[in-house]
């Protein structure tokens, strides 16, 4: 074998060897970071977080291992190095090594020489040299690594929630608290299709109803007692460990644990399954059908929070009158929603195959169920719609439009307000000049002859004859007709009419309508020529007579129902509280004292607890809890804001903040912050 070929065998050998090396070391500060992880948890018991971190950080430190051995070793990759390591520790070459590789196959001398000396010894203890060191790192850290727990190595290598329970207890058994650590697993039922939820250290857990709850922690339950609701339960052993099993109450509950002087409490906060909720699209109303033939169209969204089971329509009959009613009903179109949180029913109602009749009524909704087979099931219904099959007996009623206002409404207010201006002018006559004082009663009367003219005319379109040529706001008689002339004229169409209908005499309902506006009219006249000649005192009685004929013509309108009300004999004596009492006395009233309400009873038990929190923080702690369980179906924001100010303590921490805002919710004061661009600056 040549000189060049026996260097380059002892190259392979030393590069594989660093090559090792390098695996080695890597392995080592792997091992050697999860080692002390573990010793740390063991100890004092790191966060789920912090040992999440143990993972990635042993592969960075072991890639940081092996780059930093390979960059080391990286000359071995050359001949002359080799050759110039081999010089260093065999002297017997004398340099003949190096020199045989810068002229091969020119000296069978320098060949010899090279060849005459071994060099395997060097190479032997270089490989020890260079393995042994991280072998023995590796052997510690693996020997330390798997001296400690098993539970331990689990929340190393694959931390996940609820990995408390497989920390290695340091305290001896009987100075153990077996209540800490804690978890509790909630599994709700199978149909909501939901998963397992793990919690650690719990201080309230939310679950459905129905579910259950397992409890889990460390030692045997030899001592242990539970009790929820004051019932007790019985805790059992599972390896290591004890459990316990609850099934989630109806109602809000306390679970008290208590393992010789050691008690926990934990709120068990259930909330229902609701029922499905179902709302009917098709038919959108209530609707009446005259001729019941053809197919009614139905549809309807149903939706629950854990899945729907079937869905359908359900219609009910009612027939007859009176006291006597048949009633039928039946089902349309169930189908099956397998389980899916959402739905649509569609169907049809075939209205010939129920032979309605005239009279019957159909009462239609949409009905859903969920999958409940725990608390339920639950059923949800939409709101009925009602289809009605009318009489024909209904058809014969007549339908009446009412009217608009009379226009003899206006008259009366336009009167009163002409009343009011005459009398106005009549109170500052003596202050005013003669002429200031006719020229503002012409305007009066103007005013006077225009609303004359207006009741004229509503006196016409009643008589059904031709209004007069009476031009508005003339206060002279007119050229075709005198008030004489219009009076007769209105007599004359009343008595057309064929004798009297409904009052006494042989006054008609026409005249005794119009006859009061006549009467007004006749006074408007009088009325506008005293104002035409400026006396406006001499206007107001006529001018009041019209307004009181205006307003019994008003009157005469009105229609009344006939026969006579009955007559109410009040004794007046006894409803004003006439009687007396021998045992009563006229002594003052003593106050009543002001209710305690629910929301000053929690501020008290409030108040009771943080006076306790400085003495005995434990204690009251519990008297949180046992308020929070009571607030959650009375007050649930209260309920809300001391879960995180019993987590503060629970953990040690600062809860000044969550407990100032419970209190404020417990006393029954909302307090809103509203943050401003301004709230930044202070």
């Amino acid at each position: 074998m040549t000189a060049l070929q026996r260097v380059a065998s002892a190259r392979r050998t030393l590069g594989a060897a660093i090559t090792i090396r390098a695996l080695l070391w890597a392995l080592a500060a792997a091992a050697a970071l999860f080692a002390t992880a573990g010793t740390i948890d063991w100890l004092i018991g790191a966060p789920r977080a912090v040992r999440a971190l143990a993972l990635p950080a042993a592969v960075l430190l072991a890639l940081a291992a092996l780059a930093y051995t390979l960059w080391r070793g990286r000359n071995v990759r050359s001949l002359a190095v080799v050759a110039l390591w081999l010089e260093e520790r065999v002297p017997e070459l004398r340099y003949a090594l190096v020199s045989a590789l810068d002229a091969p196959h020119a000296s069978l001398a320098l060949e010899r020489e090279v060849a005459a000396v071994q060099w395997s010894a060097v190479i032997n203890r270089a490989l020890s040299h260079a393995l042994l060191p991280p072998l023995l790192v590796l052997a510690a850290a693996a020997t330390l690594l798997f001296a400690l727990p098993a539970g331990v190595r689990a929340r190393i290598s694959e931390p996940r929630v609820g990995d408390a329970l497989l920390r290695a207890p340091i305290a001896a058994p009987p100075l153990r608290n077996r209540l800490s650590p804690l978890t509790g697993e909630v599994v709700p039922p199978s149909y909501t299709g939901e998963q397992h939820i793990t919690i650690e250290e719990p201080s309230s857990v939310e679950a459905l109803t129905g579910g259950h709850v397992m409890f889990r922690g460390q030692g045997s339950s030899d001592g242990i007692t539970a009790t929820v609701g004051g019932v007790a339960a019985q805790p059992s052993d599972s390896a290591d460990q004890w459990r316990l099993d609850i099934v989630v109450p109806a109602k809000p509950a306390a679970l008290e644990l208590r393992d010789r002087s050691y008690a926990r409490t934990v709120i068990l906060a259930p909330h229902a399954d609701s029922v499905p909720v179902v709302t009917l699209i098709a038919p959108a109303r209530d609707t009446v059908v005259r001729t019941p033939k053809g197919a009614l169209q139905l549809a309807a969204d149903a939706t629950d929070d854990y899945g729907l089971d079937a869905g359908w329509f359900e219609y009910i009959v009612s027939s007859g009158e009176g006291e006597t009613f048949t009633f039928r009903s039946g089902v349309i179109n169930r189908v099956r929603e397998g389980n899916a949180r959402t739905g649509k029913l569609s169907g049809s109602l075939d209205l010939d195959s129920l032979r309605l009749k005239p009279g019957d009524l159909v009462h239609v909704r949409a009905v859903a169920r969920d999958r409940n087979n725990v608390t339920g099931p639950g059923i949800g219904v939409s709101e009925t719609r009602s289809l009605r099959i009318p009489r024909a007996s209904e058809y014969d009623s007549i339908a009446i439009e009412g009217a608009p206002p009379p226009d003899v409404d206006s008259s009366q207010l336009s009167q009163r307000m002409l009343i009011i201006l005459a009398e106005k002018l009549q109170a500052r006559g003596a202050k005013l000049a003669r002429a200031d004082v006719v020229r503002e009663s012409r305007a009066i009367g103007s005013d006077e002859a225009r609303l004359r003219q207006h009741v004229g005319e509503i006196v016409f379109a009643r008589l059904g004859a031709e209004q007069g040529t009476e031009d508005a706001g003339s206060n002279g008689a007119a050229a075709d007709i005198t008030p004489e002339q219009l009076l007769a004229a209105a007599n004359a169409a009343t008595q057309a009419a064929a004798g009297a209908t409904d009052f006494g005499g042989d006054e008609t309902p026409v005249v005794a309508i119009n006859r009061p506006l006549l009467e007004a009219y006749n006074a408007m006249w009088d009325a506008s020529r005293a104002l035409e000649v400026g006396e406006p005192g001499t206007a107001l009685p006529p001018m009041r007579l019209a307004l009181a004929a205006i307003q019994r013509a008003r009157n005469a309108e009105r229609l009344y129902l006939r026969g006579k009300a009955p007559v109410v004999i009040v004794d007046i004596n006894k409803v004003r509280l006439a009687g007396k009492r021998d045992d009563a006395t006229s002594s003052s009233r003593i106050p009543r004292a002001a209710l305690d309400s629910s929301a000053e009873r929690r501020a008290q038990r409030f108040d009771a607890a943080l006076n306790d929190l400085a003495v005995n923080p434990s204690a009251a702690i519990d008297s949180l809890l046992a308020l929070r369980v009571d607030a959650l179906e009375s007050a649930p924001t209260l309920a809300g804001a001391l879960a995180p100010a019993i987590d503060s303590l629970r953990a040690g921490h600062d809860a000044t903040d969550a407990l100032v805002r419970a209190r404020r919710i417990a006393a029954g004061v909302t307090v809103e912050r509203i943050e401003s661009a301004w709230s930044a600056g202070w």
